[in-house]
């Protein structure tokens, strides 16, 4: 089978080119260390994708890296010095630093680490095969496990033994499902063996940290389409285990309306959307985020106008408001709703708080406030201030 134009076995991308990605690899090489990019970066670049977040491996030590870094343009930060991990920062752009290690004692959640020199052995700890490519400073591909016959189809398949992958970190569940969501358009079967191992294991999930849940599940629910991950999930009960699938069935119909309405992902709108009740809360949210996923179940209990949601919170909350409501009802979308949305965005209401607090006080001022913008909406956004004024009973100054 011929490779794919998109698949590289040589990284020409912009990003290793860069003077300060290069910078770093050769103080590293210039030390006598070995040095790779590594993960993301270079699968991202095999697969012709945009790349977030450079990772480079090493067999410097965490101290030795901290030393050869400890100089003029570089801010270091010591993100997981014990497992071997330091962050540095050129030019603004982040670089993370390992050291090349393999897990000892796992628990499903952390690993006592062994610092290693052997890049075939750091392959072999991490957990898919498509994080297993390594490239140096010429963007010449090292894949010590024979992990790229995976990115022809791609396939997300865990390294080694899949139930000990799982085991050493039960997060790695969340994981699969996310590059599976993240890359749904070049996936298109799940590895019948990580799916076994999965359901086998997948009460580990109960062992982590509701805030490192929220945070991978969060990243499955902001990715473009994340709705056949999901469904898979809820299959084989993997969803249940962190959170109410009753309503996984809207899921599909709801990421169709946002392409309607041409609005990013945003994974506390879909999670409202998939859930039954706000009991089913069990994940660690923010405050921000739970302050929106509190308001957005507040907003959907009672019909309100979606001109005044524009006013009173936000373009994007009203237009969250309607693509849940018209999701969960089963209904089409109304091109009068949109139009409504965006008039409310595009007219804003002439009447504002320190107008009205020429005239009235206290609580007053924001009941009038809700008044005038509800005028001001019936007028088909046409009305003025003096109208609007004397609609809710305020007789302006002559000088107001």
């Amino acid at each position: 089978m011929a490779l794919p134009k998109a698949f590289k076995m040589q990284i020409n991308s912009g990003w290793i080119k860069s003077k300060g990605a290069q910078h770093i690899l050769k103080i590293l090489e210039n030390a006598g260390h070995s040095a790779y990019f590594v993960g993301g970066c270079v699968r991202n670049s095999v697969l012709s994708i945009a790349v977030n977040d450079i990772d480079i491996s090493t067999d410097a030590t965490p101290e030795e890296t901290l030393r050869l870094f400890d100089i003029d343009n570089f801010k270091v930060v010591q993100t997981g010095f014990s497992h071997g991990t330091i962050t540095v920062i050129s030019a603004g752009i982040p670089y993370q630093i390992t050291t090349m290690r393999t897990d000892q004692n796992t628990d499903g959640r952390h690993a006592d680490v062994r610092f290693s020199d052997n890049i075939t052995e750091d392959a072999k700890r991490r957990d898919f095969t498509i994080n297993a490519l390594y490239a140096n400073s010429f963007g010449e591909i090292i894949d010590p496990l024979g992990s790229l016959k995976d990115f022809n189809p791609l396939k997300i398949k865990f390294i080694g033994n899949a139930s000990h992958r799982i085991k050493e970190d039960y997060l790695r569940i969340l994981r699969f499902f996310r590059f599976h969501a993240q890359f749904s358009e070049l996936t298109m079967h799940y590895d019948p063996v990580a799916l076994n191992a999965i359901k086998d294991h997948q009460s580990g999930l109960k062992v982590l940290s509701k805030e490192r849940v929220w945070n991978e599940f969060q990243k499955i629910l902001s990715t473009a389409d994340p709705s056949r991950a999901l469904l898979e999930m809820s299959r084989i009960g993997v969803l249940k285990k962190i959170w109410n699938d009753e309503n996984i069935h809207n899921i599909k119909n709801l990421i169709f309306i946002e392409k309607k309405l041409a609005i990013d992902p945003e994974p506390i709108r879909r999670l409202v959307a998939i859930s039954k009740n706000s009991e089913s809360i069990s994940l660690n949210f923010s405050r921000k985020d739970a302050r929106k996923f509190s308001l957005l179940k507040g907003l959907l209990e009672n019909k309100h106008d979606l001109a005044e949601l524009v006013y009173q919170f936000s373009r994007e909350i009203a237009l969250s408001v309607l693509a849940i409501h018209t999701c969960q009802q089963g209904e089409k979308l109304k091109s009068s709703d949109v139009t409504k949305i965006e008039m409310a965005f595009l007219n804003p209401c002439p009447i504002k708080g320190e107008q009205i607090s020429k005239y009235v006080r206290g609580a007053t001022v924001g009941i009038k406030i809700k008044e005038a913008q509800r005028i001001w909406i019936k007028s088909n956004f046409t009305s003025n201030e003096a109208k609007i004024l004397s609609a809710i009973g305020i007789k302006a100054k002559p000088d107001a």
